[in-house]
């Protein structure tokens, strides 16, 4: 009898840990267990709404907060990825023209002590993760949580509306826009809330993102709505002054998008009623009329700077809020690689027909394949080219120069924007700002694409290539790590580099981006050793080049479609 008794405790405790509860203001959730990379139990709530659905008469609106739900929620399950054009890194023969959902506001939290289990009542720092993808794709699960909760940290990700149905504006107060970064925004406040509830500190949450969301990251630091969501932010290869960043002219391609689909008009509210009678697909598979020439630009429709409003995101210039001091004033890590552009110009180098254009239209292809279309002065297109020809490649063709090229994408689409972002932050904000470049290519098999373009890639780090080494990465690119002792120690040394700037500012041991000024100044990491990884100084000799050009962008102008908006009332 008594071992019947003990087998029944033994087995409602096995139930309790592999579905683990937690009670929050709007409802209780029911979770799952996993285990981290070196077999720590984590608790995994996955699937929890931090919006109302965005469809129907919602589509196109900033959302706006769940409420309570009844009996418990069944948080144990990956939430619907939010409705995108398929991804070959993601979604590799994927059967449909679209993937996703419209119902897509959905966030996962994974944290290895509930408040039961911290005795002293401790809680602990949160890492939050903003998804990349160019705005357009992608989905937060992408980036998991073994490799992270391997320490004491709560950490969340979650999906946010992309392309079409996150960012699509008609820039006045019909359609503003960046609804994607308001989803971001009401997320945080979501995790400011009840985060407790799961262990985590509301008072030492750190934003991280890549590419995008590193992007992302940096929209936060500079909206008046993310004030105080936040208490540290890492930028990781992106930044709101990469060109990719700020769509231009975003009335005009909204036109674009809404001729495309039967909705033609030059009245906010008829092409808003119209939108919303599409089906979400047809929406979305629009975007490709964004497109210029070879899946370019990447950036087809994403974040603007709105017009002046009480609910605007951001609506001035991003050089110019951080010039008068207005951002969210916190420590800030921005990094990025040492060979950020190739995969972004991955048929240009594969496809003969590209390259062949390429080579033949130098003139007029380069605009959009770096970024600049949008903000130059047409009658000096020629001359243009010809100075960032000489510029990179010598003038020579750029089948010839290819690791010239490459970094000239690179230089263009991160590094430059990365740099002038953390300079200008750190001249003039009070909190650290501090910097990295992740030039460790990774072992034998665990970058594939240093296999794939050992002419480019060789002895490089791709874009965004420290992602895996702070976070199980699922079905993207790279294999497991637990198969490669280099690698298992790389993420070591990068998560001791986070937790280092969680946990103490000013970081030990780090000097700060504004101790080299004028210069560009920066940790350089070369491999897992720490001693082999040093600070470096630089000279800005290629955004220095690229600010020679005098392109209408950043605080030089602001870039609106040339057909005015129409103001209706609603």
């Amino acid at each position: 009898m008594l071992l019947a008794v003990v087998w029944t405790v033994v087995a409602a405790a096995a139930v309790v840990a592999e579905q683990p509860e937690v009670v929050t203001t709007l409802g209780t959730i029911k979770g799952s267990t996993m285990e981290s990379l070196n077999g720590r139990t984590i608790f995994a709530f996955e699937g929890v709404p931090y919006a109302k659905p965005p469809i129907g008469k919602h589509r196109f609106k900033q959302s706006v907060p769940g409420t309570a739900w009844t009996g418990v929620l069944n948080a144990t399950r990956i939430p619907n990825m939010c409705m995108q054009l398929p991804n070959q890194m993601t979604l590799k023969d994927f059967p449909l023209d679209v993937a996703g959902s419209e119902d897509c506001l959905y966030m996962n939290i994974y944290t290895t002590k509930l408040p039961a289990d911290l005795p002293d009542g401790t809680l602990h720092d949160v890492i939050v993760h903003i998804h990349g993808g160019a705005f357009q794709v992608m989905s937060g699960d992408l980036w998991g949580p073994r490799h992270l909760l391997d320490r004491d940290f709560v950490y969340v990700n979650f999906n946010y509306r992309m392309g079409v149905l996150g960012f699509l504006s008609l820039d006045d107060k019909t359609c503003p826009g960046n609804n994607g970064l308001k989803d971001q925004n009401l997320a945080l406040k979501w995790i400011n809330k009840h985060i407790a509830a799961f262990g985590g500190n509301p008072n030492s949450i750190t934003i991280t993102g890549i590419s995008a969301g590193g992007a992302s990251v940096h929209y936060h630091l500079l909206s008046p709505l993310s004030k105080g969501l936040f208490h540290k932010a890492i930028a990781n290869s992106g930044a709101v002054l990469n060109p990719w960043a700020l769509t231009k002219k975003p009335r005009e391609k909204a036109l674009v998008i809404a001729n495309a689909v039967g909705c033609a008009s030059n009245d906010s509210i008829l092409i808003l009623e119209c939108l919303r009678d599409r089906p979400a697909e047809q929406l979305v598979l629009s975007a490709k009329y964004l497109e210029a020439w070879a899946g370019l630009p990447i950036d087809t429709i994403g974040p603007i700077v709105e017009q002046p409003s009480a609910n605007a995101f951001i609506d001035q210039q991003p050089i110019d809020i951080i010039k008068s001091r207005t951002v969210n004033d916190v420590p800030i890590i921005f990094s990025y690689t040492n060979d950020e552009g190739s995969i972004f110009v991955m048929r240009v180098l594969m496809e003969e027909k590209f390259n062949q254009a390429l080579q033949e239209r130098w003139n007029d292809l380069l605009p959009h394949v770096l970024e600049y279309n949008d903000v130059m002065d047409p009658s000096h297109a020629a001359e243009i080219a010809s100075e960032i020809q000489k510029y990179y490649l010598g003038g020579r063709k750029f089948m010839e120069a290819l690791p010239d090229f490459v970094r000239s994408v690179s230089e263009r689409y991160f590094d430059n924007g990365i740099q002038e972002a953390a300079m200008l932050h750190a001249q003039y904000q009070a909190s650290p700002v501090y910097a990295y470049r992740f030039s460790y290519a990774g072992e034998k098999g665990f970058n594939p694409f240093n296999d794939m373009f050992k002419k480019i890639y060789k002895g490089k780090a791709p874009h965004g290539y420290d992602g895996p080494f702070y976070y199980s990465m699922g079905p993207l690119w790279v294999p497991p790590i637990q198969n490669f002792p280099e690698a298992l120690r790389m993420s070591k040394t990068m998560i001791d580099y986070w937790e280092s700037f969680i946990k103490g500012t000013p970081v030990a041991a780090w000097s700060t981006v504004k101790s080299g000024l004028p210069d560009w100044h920066f940790l350089d990491i070369v491999g897992p050793e720490t001693s082999g990884n040093v600070f470096k100084t630089e000279k800005t000799l290629s955004l220095n080049f690229w600010n020679g050009l005098n392109l209408k962008e950043n605080s030089l102008e602001r870039m609106k479609s040339s057909q005015p908006p129409v103001h209706n009332e609603l």
